[in-house]
């Protein structure tokens, strides 16, 4: 009974765990014009509004790192902020599990600068579908209504309300999240412990039918 208490103790343990903030990383995104995509950011979708609640905006993006190559009429640039979170004026995207737009300033005004848009799932889906706490590797291609895509652009004014030209869209690529490690571990030793729990409850039945007397 005492292994039980502690398995079932270490799951929760690997629940909590698995609610910590996850950072994302893009992998081998390309964009039209010859653009490359890299870099990553940290989303929690537990912090503020939780996703769970399938509100938007909800959740919070950290530690944004993205940049791009020249192509496609665009500059290289450098994205470190998020449209209606970093910049409460900027009203092109409300940030959540399923979108977020990244900007290259904080400035109050956008009109000019660059912007860069991911969604994260297909056509129609709402929080929290997209960044979820399990990780995972989301699609970005843009390749079908059922994926995600990426889309950089110029801001069309002050608010990047919406882009104009030049702009580039993804044709390849995903973002891809681990799990921390301690989560894994706790989720290993979990799963460990609840075998072994079976086993003992196997055997103490199998001893208890080996001792039951002959019936005459």
């Amino acid at each position: 009974m005492r292994l039980t208490y502690t398995v079932f103790a270490l799951l929760t343990l690997a629940l909590n765990a698995s609610a910590e903030p996850i950072t994302w990383t893009l992998s081998g995104v390309t964009l039209t014009g010859g653009v490359t995509a890299s870099g990553s950011f940290t989303f929690d979708a537990d912090a503020g509004t939780a996703c769970s609640t399938t509100s938007s905006p909800c959740g919070t993006y950290s530690s944004i790192d993205i940049t791009t190559t020249a192509g496609g009429g665009l500059s290289a640039e450098t994205f470190l902020f998020a449209c209606g979170q970093d910049v409460a004026t900027c009203t092109g995207l409300k940030p959540d599990s399923t979108e977020v737009l990244f900007l290259t300033s904080n400035a109050a005004i956008q009109s000019g600068l660059a912007g860069i848009a991911f969604f994260f799932t297909g056509v129609g889906a709402i929080p929290p579908a997209g960044l979820t706490d399990a990780g995972g590797t989301l699609d970005v291609s843009n390749s079908s209504l059922a994926v995600g895509a990426v889309q950089e652009a110029i801001c069309f004014d002050a608010a990047c309300s919406q882009p104009t030209n030049p702009a580039v869209v993804s044709t390849a690529g995903s973002v891809v999240a681990t799990p921390e490690p301690s989560y894994m571990l706790l989720l290993v030793t979990c799963l460990a412990g609840l075998c072994l729990v079976r086993f003992r409850r196997r055997a103490r039945s199998s001893s208890l039918q080996k001792r039951e007397p002959a019936h005459l």
